[in-house]
């Protein structure tokens, strides 16, 4: 325990001081400074004290941990939210009450252990390596100081538990323990609709490290500026190489559940239209319509910078091919290709984006190399801060 302690004090420590620092927040913000006059004695309900972490899909997991699902075709109903995350709230709450406290307290250990795999990964990526941990430090802060990450200090959302789960799959491959990357992919699979990603990136990842998929010597052009791996040797190939493909299980469980259930496998993806009903979602109609009506400021301004976060990613894509590999460009990019096709004006994109941690700890590692390179993710973090303040007075960011 204490070399566990010793070896993650600094990822540990920071986000524990921020996860503290924010849940300050989020009672000051929905609270302190709403209510006339502002009474916190005698002792208020848990609620009371942490309910700005519940908003928007906040009761519905609450609801569903619960009550279950419930299915009804043509309206609103709570199987488009993935059930890992409100069935381990559930389970934790049989010894934590209220429910909400189980909640939060499931959000927490998640936003730790992340901490602590996101810190592993950099090491097994030798970020940082010959600088005394600066750098690795500064591409940490880029991941977990990014606009949106206050999801990742015990909101009640799954982003926490899914981006712990995303990073030790790929640790657990690049590590070459490959059936338990698979079992831990599933459980990704399993929290978010955007965890298919996972399935066509652990395989790519898996071919890379074993050399069935290699970058050809004689590269020329764009295979060798972006590094991509067109040798093919098949020899290479053995059956454990495949166990990352163990991930489909997480969402054929949930398809299976469903189809059983409602005879529809497809039910979470059929019901998120009545969510948005919007059509062709590539062109962005609603995008454009908001900037020409500029109605509600604070929506146009949070879907722009959502809109600028899609960019960034999908231009920073070479560069994470280059520096992780083939198999972490295939991530991103249905990651991104994922709320591309099924939203019209970015509105949620910028949180489903906490989990491309090989982009923002790209962008910080290339930080580390300027004098100024705290600054940004100064920045960045003072703006999640905020952010977290007014989603916790229900303020609709994502």
């Amino acid at each position: 325990m204490r070399t566990f302690l010793r070896r993650y004090r600094r990822p540990l420590s920071i986000w524990t001081a921020t996860a503290a620092v924010l849940l300050i927040v989020q009672h000051v913000a929905s609270k302190v400074v709403r209510e006339d006059p502002y009474r916190p004695w005698p002792l208020q309900p848990f609620e009371w004290y942490f309910g700005g972490w519940s908003q928007f899909d906040g009761p519905e997991y609450l609801r569903i941990a619960t009550e279950g699902y419930s299915y009804t075709v043509g309206e609103r109903s709570n199987i488009v939210w993935f059930p890992l995350y409100p069935n381990l709230v559930r389970l934790v709450d049989t010894v934590v009450s209220p429910v909400m406290a189980s909640a939060i307290l499931v959000a927490l250990v998640a936003g730790a252990c992340a901490a602590v795999v996101v810190w592993a990964w950099l090491a097994q990526q030798r970020v940082g390596a010959d600088d005394g941990d600066r750098t690795r430090l500064l591409a940490w802060a880029a991941v977990f100081f990014y606009p949106y990450a206050w999801y990742l200090y015990g909101v009640v959302h799954s982003d926490a538990l899914f981006l712990a789960l995303v990073v030790g799959t790929f640790l657990l491959i690049e590590r070459r323990h490959l059936v338990a990357a698979g079992l831990i992919g599933a459980l990704a699979t399993a929290t978010r609709p955007t965890g298919m990603a996972v399935i066509p990136a652990a395989i790519v990842l898996s071919l890379e490290r074993a050399g069935v998929l290699s970058v050809p010597e004689d590269a020329t052009g764009i295979v060798a500026r972006w590094q991509l791996p067109t040798h093919v040797d098949r020899s290479r190939l053995r059956a454990v190489t495949l166990a990352p493909l163990l991930a489909v299980l997480g969402l054929g469980t949930w398809m299976v559940y469903l189809g059983v259930k409602w005879g529809d496998p497809l039910a979470f993806q059929t019901n998120q239209r009545v969510y948005h009903p919007g059509n062709l979602p590539l062109l962005k109609r609603a995008f454009f319509v908001r900037w020409r009506d500029f109605e509600v400021p604070s929506y146009v301004l949070t879907i722009t910078l959502q809109a600028i976060l899609v960019l960034v990613v999908l231009c920073c894509i070479p560069a994470v091919i280059r520096r992780f590999g083939f198999g972490y460009g295939v991530y991103c990019a249905v990651l991104v290709a994922i709320p591309t096709f099924s939203t019209e004006d970015f509105m949620g994109t910028g949180r489903y984006l906490i989990a491309g941690f090989c982009v923002w700890a790209l962008l910080g590692e290339r930080l580390a190399s300027k004098r100024w390179g705290w600054a940004p993710i100064v920045a960045s973090g003072s703006l999640m801060a905020f952010m977290a303040m007014g989603f916790s007075r229900s303020w609709y960011l994502t």
